[in-house]
């Protein structure tokens, strides 16, 4: 019997939230009055998917154009510290497999990723130079409607330092994030 015969294909679109935080690692031996720190803002994906079920098991391979925000707070030692925006603009396509229970259903998936666009005076990555991190996620699916909620993580980097102030800070530029997402099947 032909896994191919059986399998059901759907397509359709997605958007959702992310919430990013930028981990920032640095030598308080260098300058102990110098803190950065990185505060996750909110961010976003939309895109679209195509499925292909069979049985209990999915794949799922999708693209996203995600747009994420951070806020970087660097704190040396005066009472006024100074603020830096960060933005990034990418593609992602993360590739889900998983198992569907009824309407639940729970996956991993390895995502890469582009750098296209960053904003802000920091230099984090390199347009146009991709990674790969991993997802995993849980989601209930209703109909034409799912949602899932999901973690990001690093699998490589899609930069190696972080330059304040002349000073470099090893960063892991993979940034970790909570997704909350939603599809409609088309």
């Amino acid at each position: 019997m032909a896994l191919g015969a059986q399998a059901q294909l759907t397509r359709g679109v997605t958007a959702g939230y992310h919430l990013a935080d930028v981990r920032v690692s640095f030598n308080p031996l260098i300058d102990p009055t110098f803190t950065p720190v990185a505060t996750g803002r909110a961010g976003y994906h939309a895109g679209g998917f195509y499925r292909a079920s069979a049985g209990l098991f999915y794949a799922q391979p999708q693209v996203w154009l995600t747009g994420l925000n951070q806020q970087f707070i660097i704190e040396d030692g005066s009472f006024t510290p100074e603020v830096l925006d960060w933005s990034l603009l990418r593609l992602d396509v993360p590739v889900e497999v998983g198992v569907k229970l009824g309407p639940l259903f729970g996956f991993v998936a390895p995502v890469y990723s582009i750098a296209l666009a960053e904003t802000g005076e920091l230099n984090l990555t390199d347009p146009g130079k991709g990674s790969w991190g991993g997802q995993v996620g849980v989601g209930l699916k209703l109909g034409s409607l799912q949602v899932s909620a999901r973690y990001e993580g690093s699998l490589s980097a899609f930069g190696q330092t972080l330059s304040i102030g002349g000073i470099d800070f090893e960063t892991d530029n993979r940034i970790n994030q909570f997704i909350a997402s939603a599809a409609l099947k088309l």
